[in-house]
């Protein structure tokens, strides 16, 4: 009778089945409580480590904003500041729910902090009445004060979190223990059973994994063609088949890995033009984004090589987020190379996607510049013919093509469109996106 190596294995396992059985209720009890005490106890303070250290950030974030809006008068530092402090608020709650006996603690570290938020009101008070030095006072003493017995309570509320984690992971290894011993000695009996029928069946795999083996040094050493063949009607003769079907698939994602930008790790232009070709095979309509960041080459001779990728991978990392947010998996990301990005979605996307793009930059690319130069509102740099010129703070221009509107059969004719585009929409002082309105007869 022919058997598939299934039903060998079954057989050769059955007798260690029958051994477990024997002692699986009380290895089962065990585990279980184990599992329990791990999933409600340890699970609980893993999560509420993780949203301590995000109070302990949100408190440092308001520190610096409320530094931010005493030294700029910026009101956006100031709305940013009560965001955190809302976010605190929130996240002291949700440790407050995971562990209700820390409730003494918590109160005071709320208490602390709304002193704090109070210290601020008074400090903007101040700012808005023009009296900078009494804030400046403030700021360095009372809110200072208020800010580090925060912070310490906080550190106490970690101290004791840790405490309460040790006490559990201490039970649950002792739990751990006594299965470990049970599952050990079930596997001992189980292993001089299963050599025994494993090796009825070895000679009959051998010469199989022989040619898998081979055939996985082939893959790891590049060469996607030379795989085995191997006929028969068990699972190896199937997994042969699955070997030609992964080397396929890892010789493209090869290519895609090869052509994929090193900075942003984002598609590059073999991917975008193959995503390109499929959307235009396919009967569904697309917006095809082309992002461009505007005067980033002065931002890059001014400030460097290395500010400038870190800008560039910065970008990268905003559009996957928002991709994230509002996009779905259908739609693509690519990174043309230098500042050149490439969004594929759905038309009803497009227009949130390319707002969203416009305010996260715009909000966040003042962090790359120096104060001086923000405070100014442009740069200093060198223009193409090597002489210096001024260059406003970056901006970002998005030129958009809908095949909804617009009959595009080839990849040329979205370049050509959203090239036409994209020089239009830098010709706008302005972070902007543009779409191709006109439609095609």
């Amino acid at each position: 009778m022919s058997l598939t190596i299934r039903q060998k294995i079954f057989l050769g396992y059955a007798v260690m089945v029958l051994l477990t059985v024997i002692v699986g209720l009380y290895a089962t009890w065990s585990l279980n409580a184990l599992n329990k005490l791990t999933t409600t106890v340890i699970y609980d303070s893993v999560i509420a480590q993780e949203k301590l250290a995000k109070l302990h950030d949100n408190v440092l974030a308001q520190d610096l904003y409320e530094k931010r809006y005493l030294l700029f008068q910026d009101v956006n530092a100031g709305d940013i500041f009560w965001n955190r402090s809302s976010e605190f608020k929130s996240l002291a709650a949700e440790i407050g729910k995971i562990y209700p006996s820390f409730s003494d603690i918590l109160s005071d570290i709320s208490v602390s902090h709304r002193s704090y938020n109070d210290l601020f009101r008074k400090e903007a008070s101040l700012i808005k009445r023009n009296n900078l030095k009494e804030a400046e006072t403030l700021s360095s003493n009372d809110l200072k004060n208020s800010l580090n017995k925060t912070l310490a309570l906080i550190k106490e509320l970690e101290i004791r979190l840790k405490d309460e984690q040790t006490r559990h992971i201490s039970k649950s290894n002792i739990l751990g223990e006594r299965a470990l011993i049970i599952t050990v000695t079930l596997s001992i009996v189980s292993i001089l059973f299963g050599v025994m029928f494993a090796y009825l069946i070895t000679n009959n795999l051998t010469s199989s994994l022989e040619k898998l083996k081979d055939a996985t040094y082939s893959i790891k050493s590049g060469d996607f063609d030379s795989l085995p063949e191997i006929k028969g009607a068990d699972e190896l003769a199937d997994l042969a088949i699955s070997f030609k079907e992964m080397s396929a698939r890892l010789k493209e994602l090869e290519a895609v890995n090869l052509d994929a930008n090193p900075l942003t790790k984002l598609p590059g232009n073999l991917a975008i033009e193959k995503e390109l070709l499929t959307r235009l095979n396919e009967i569904e309509n697309f917006s095809f984004c082309l992002i461009d960041l505007d005067n980033f080459k002065a931002f890059s001779d001014r400030y460097g090589f290395a500010k400038g990728s870190e800008v560039l991978k910065w970008v990268g990392d905003t559009l996957s987020g928002i991709m994230k947010t509002l996009g779905t998996d259908d739609d693509f990301l690519g990174h043309i190379g230098g500042d050149d990005y490439v969004i594929i979605c759905a038309p009803e996307r497009m227009e949130s996607i390319c707002s969203m793009i416009i305010d996260r930059f715009d909000k966040g690319i003042v962090t790359h510049y120096e104060p001086e130069d923000l405070e100014r509102g442009y740069i200093v740099s060198i223009d193409r013919k090597d002489k210096p010129a001024i260059f406003p703070i970056m901006t970002i221009s998005v030129a958009v093509v809908n095949t909804d509107r617009t009959v595009i059969r080839e990849p040329k004719e979205v370049a050509e469109k959203v090239t036409e585009l994209k020089q239009y929409a830098k010709t706008f002082p302005k972070s902007i996106y543009v779409v191709d309105r006109r439609r095609s007869r």
